[in-house]
């Protein structure tokens, strides 16, 4: 009897520890994603250019002070970083994770990011009191070396050639659901929207920051040679064959979940996201880095 009881009490407490160290594998390891891109417009200096992704920081430490994750990108010697917002939730006052990690970052290659919706809401609650957390948030960015492109554009110069870097803002009201019947039209992201707030896309290679990854036809007929997004966190829940379980609106299954999406010769990819927004799990989804090398078609 007590030999069946020491083997039950043996096969519970392995058990038990089997999914603590899953569960901090999950939601705790980072985990590097690349992808190689080949583009025949893209100018020969960037042939073998190297581009770091991050998105969705809401707070999430790795390391003290988040120098693990400073140090994961650093160890990629990547050529930019470009983060595709929600690196601050909107009422949880948690964007120092996001300093500290700039702060051991220490400008190691030039940095720009979009707004995301987390930073939106938070601006406007700003504006509705006399907190003026976002511009503190904006301030200190800046100051610690990141560039932010609120619908802007920088021409980035590698070599003899160049490329441009669009981050893209959209109103708040583009987050809203598209599965809602009937679904109001007016409250979709078009391209025409995207050429008033951004201009003409440049014949040129392009690339794109756009935080939601609703609307990639959109931003592929706008002109975007590569879109980089975030804010689906990868369904938070990914399930095998079928891919993320929901997204922020509560849409189950999203259509543009996580990873790699083409359309014509355009690209998108959707980045899983390193933090939790309103659900504080992670499952077969663990934070995630994106590598992506860009070359030339020979």
């Amino acid at each position: 009897m007590f030999k069946k009881n020491r083997k039950t009490y043996y096969i519970i407490t392995f058990i038990l520890v089997f999914i603590l160290v899953f569960y901090y594998w999950q939601n705790h390891t980072l985990q590097i994603t690349r992808y190689e891109l080949t583009y025949k417009d893209l100018p020969e200096s960037f042939d073998g250019y190297r581009i770091v992704q991050i998105s969705d920081m809401h707070g999430k430490t790795f390391g003290m002070e988040n120098i693990g994750l400073a140090k994961k990108i650093k160890s990629l010697n990547p050529d930019i970083l470009l983060i595709t917002g929600d690196m601050m939730s909107s009422t949880i006052f948690d964007e120092g994770a996001f300093f500290e990690f700039l702060d051991h970052f220490d400008k190691a290659c030039p940095i720009y990011m979009c707004l995301g919706n987390h930073e939106q809401i938070a601006e406007q609650l700003t504006s509705y009191s006399d907190n003026n957390r976002f511009l503190n948030y904006i301030n200190k960015i800046t100051e610690k070396g990141a560039i932010l492109l609120d619908n802007k554009k920088i021409k980035v110069n590698n070599g003899e050639d160049s490329i441009n870097i669009f981050g893209l803002t959209p109103e708040l009201y583009h987050y809203s659901r598209r599965d809602i019947e009937p679904y109001d039209e007016n409250l979709s992201l078009t391209e025409s929207y995207i050429e008033n707030v951004l201009g003409k896309s440049p014949k040129e290679f392009n690339i794109l920051l756009a935080h939601n990854p609703a609307y990639f036809e959109e931003y592929v007929s706008w002109g975007a040679d590569l879109t980089l997004s975030g804010h689906i966190h990868g369904g938070v829940v990914r399930i095998p064959f079928l891919g993320g379980l929901f997204s922020p609106e509560k849409i189950f299954f999203p259509k543009y979940d996580a990873g790699l999406f083409e359309s014509g010769d355009s690209r998108m990819i959707v980045n899983r996201g390193l933090g939790y927004s309103k659900i504080n799990i992670r499952l077969f989804n663990r934070p995630e880095i994106s590598f992506i090398k860009l070359s030339n078609m020979q």
